[in-house]
């Protein structure tokens, strides 16, 4: 695979420099265009970068035998990848073990010429009404919504307002879920800050960004190899959930790839039902083991690192690792004050003429900010612009009124509570 960013120099560095103390990297002369670190005195040798890329090349070269009395794990192998695997062609005493760990998810664009073509033939069964344009026309229609696909330069100070918020999203939204998400960790996310920025640069990564009046509602990281776009992290303020920004951001990132001329977006690894409808392409994702087989203790360390590997993968099936994050979520959360705001009791009304008990409120201040997402539905079942919307609230007994051209909307806590207004 050529252009690698999950090889280039720039990862490779970073890398080194967040997870490995900056230590020098080893290489080998039997295996090319991958490097490895050491963690203990055993003589287990793994890929830079571990399990934070979406997939790694490597060759085999004849006339080498540096492998003698090692073994090395390298994560995150696609099969699509096509890496040569014939290693009794290349070395008798070299042998290598292929541990299935995911299946990847990835939509194949060499058969198509557009988004529509491709969007046409994906969902012209079952899920033909998977992906409405009505839902998305509104999104467009009711907020001044704006698209920026940052992939080359970029000014750092942008940079860092964009990244900012991208971890703002991502909290609230895995706060939502009770989950403890692993790129959040302090650590990673530190590498991922200083990594991706000199990968724009390189042409190597891109951010595409959806914005209401400015503000980053959706926020898709990809990395890129050539002709290959990585769907990374993604991420959208749930309080649009109901216009599908998660599906118009694939259709956006579709339009650049054929625009582009890229033959495939990769999803990657680990189920997600919208991966499954999207893709057109199913593969497996793969760890491997390379080893000296003439070495009895090699062989006896590559066949416990495939059982340990194999057990991972049964927890997993089992989703043990998903009811291990709620948990870990679970210890470092606080009890949030704010737990009965969304209990409201709802009402249509078909008019509203605010009396003076009512004063027009502003959803900005970050006390109101819960109300978004009620405006947001309001505003999905009851297409207008949403600049009509006022927001009233009445000051003896807290009830909110979303109020839009001709229909309102009223609110009112479950338990009548005042703490939070």
């Amino acid at each position: 695979m050529k252009n690698n960013p999950f090889t280039s120099e720039i990862f490779t560095t970073l890398w080194l420099k967040h997870f490995y103390d900056s230590k020098p990297s080893y290489k080998f002369n039997f295996i090319k265009n991958v490097s490895f670190y050491k963690k203990t005195f055993l003589p287990v040798y793994i890929n830079v970068g571990k399990n934070l890329t979406k997939g790694i090349f490597y060759r085999l070269q004849k006339e080498h035998n540096d492998f003698k009395g090692k073994i090395f794990l390298l994560y995150d192998i696609p099969d699509y990848f096509n890496v040569n695997e014939q290693v009794d062609l290349i070395n008798k005493k070299l042998e290598v073990k292929k541990i299935y760990q995911y299946k990847g998810y990835m939509m194949d664009l060499t058969n198509f010429s557009s988004t529509k073509d491709y969007q046409t033939t994906q969902f012209k069964t079952k899920n033909k009404r998977y992906v409405r344009q009505s839902h998305i026309g509104r999104l467009e229609k009711t907020f001044e919504i704006t698209y920026d696909f940052i992939f080359g330069e970029i000014d750092e100070n942008k940079y860092n307002v964009i990244f900012d918020h991208f971890h703002h999203l991502l909290n609230i939204r895995f706060k939502g879920k009770n989950t403890d998400y692993h790129h959040l960790n302090k650590r990673k996310w530190q590498f991922y800050k200083e990594l991706i920025l000199p990968l724009i640069r390189a042409k190597q990564a891109s951010f595409l960004i959806i914005y209401n009046e400015g503000i980053p509602i959706g926020i898709n990281l990809n990395y890129h190899a050539k002709n290959i776009l990585f769907k990374a992290i993604t991420v959208f303020d749930y309080d649009y959930k109901k216009f599908s920004i998660g599906k118009l951001s694939v259709l956006k990132l579709l339009d650049w790839c054929f625009e582009n001329n890229y033959s495939f977006s990769d999803f990657s690894k680990g189920y997600f039902d919208y991966k499954e409808k999207w893709s057109n392409t199913q593969y497996n994702f793969n760890y491997h083991l390379l080893y000296d087989k003439s070495s009895f203790f090699a062989t006896l360390m590559a066949n416990t690192i495939e059982t340990l590997f194999k057990f991972k993968l049964f927890l997993r099936k089992h989703n043990i690792n998903e009811k291990y994050r709620k948990f870990i979520y679970n210890l470092k959360s606080i009890k949030n004050d704010d737990k009965n705001r969304d209990e409201f009791i709802s009402k249509m009304l078909s008019k509203f003429e605010p009396s003076k008990d009512f004063e027009i409120i502003d959803v900005n201040e970050k006390k109101y900010h819960f109300l978004i997402k009620h405006i947001n539905d309001f505003l999905f079942s009851n297409p207008q612009y949403r600049k009509n919307i006022t927001v009233f609230k009445n000051s003896k007994t807290n009830i909110i009124v979303i109020k839009g051209h001709s229909k309102s909307i009223q609110l009112m806590f479950k338990n009548n509570s005042n703490q939070h207004l």
